[in-house]
């Protein structure tokens, strides 16, 4: 009798358990703006009945400010020394590549160094250096890396009297197109008009030099305890599982069916 009152108990203990809180989760404006992130994150919570609440998202200043005050489960962006230093002072663990995005080569409508039509980027890069269209760097971590990218994977040379510099972070499309000439910018926020100039065209192309890795890390146990580390570490496994690289590999922004914007770490195969 008593060991079946004992499992009558630990049953109703089951039966009325407290579903697990929330994982507390920090993302680059990108993914969440696109809505990428939403469907990784409903797809986690159905395979492992854990919710998923984004309590911050934005650029990775806002985001590394945040994680600094606050306990955060896990926190995705672009690889960078601001995710580096969480972890080097640390706040997270566990450095994990997941996907990549790209950027974009954007110009004039009038295309004076005729991309249009341009069969991959380096027939794209041969002709804008053989052009005499100015090429604008704007002030982004990102837009240096992919240039520099362009330069040591692509061998790309321009001559030094076509490249102009803009500290400027919003209004650079405005400059691109007074001086009729090519700029470099993030895929999303072009397809999803973040900055808009009506004189400026984008021209896509997917190549590795293009592309930067984001990176995921979990807060470390000590500031989550035992069991919230345990369920950032199911969380962080997920997004590397083929799963969530699937749903990498095929989201697209509604509108654009044409344009990948997020892509897997590693190939994966279609159905």
């Amino acid at each position: 009798m008593r060991r079946l009152f004992i499992m009558l108990l630990l049953s109703a203990g089951l039966l009325h358990a407290e579903p697990a809180p929330p994982l507390r989760v920090a993302v680059i404006g990108g993914m969440t703006m696109s809505g990428m992130w939403q469907q990784v994150a409903a797809a986690f919570e159905a395979a492992h009945g854990i919710p998923v609440n984004v309590v911050v998202s934005g650029p990775k200043s806002e985001l590394d400010a945040y994680c600094r005050e606050h306990a955060v489960d896990l926190v995705t962006m672009h690889a960078s020394d601001t995710i580096t230093d969480l972890a080097a002072d640390g706040l997270f663990e566990r450095l994990t590549p997941w996907t990549r995005n790209a950027q974009m080569l954007l110009g004039h409508r009038s295309d004076p160094a005729g991309l249009t039509g341009a069969r991959n980027l380096q027939e794209a890069l041969a002709k804008l250096g053989a052009s005499e269209a100015p090429f604008l760097l704007h002030a982004s971590g990102g837009t240096f890396e992919v240039f520099n990218a362009l330069r040591t994977k692509q061998g790309w040379r321009m001559p030094p009297g076509q490249l102009r510099f803009t500290p400027a972070k919003r209004g650079f499309l405005r400059e691109t197109a007074e001086m009729k000439g090519y700029t470099l910018y993030g895929v999303i926020p072009f397809l999803m008009q973040k900055q808009h100039h009506p004189q400026i065209l984008g021209f896509y192309f997917d190549d590795p030099a293009l592309m930067r890795p984001y990176l995921a890390a979990i807060g470390s146990e000590g500031q989550l305890g035992a069991a919230r580390h345990a369920r950032a570490k199911a969380l962080l496994r997920f997004l590397t599982s083929p799963q969530a690289q699937d749903i990498v590999k095929d989201f697209r922004i509604d509108g654009h069916p044409g344009y990948p914007v997020f892509y897997p770490i590693t190939p994966q195969p279609r159905s």
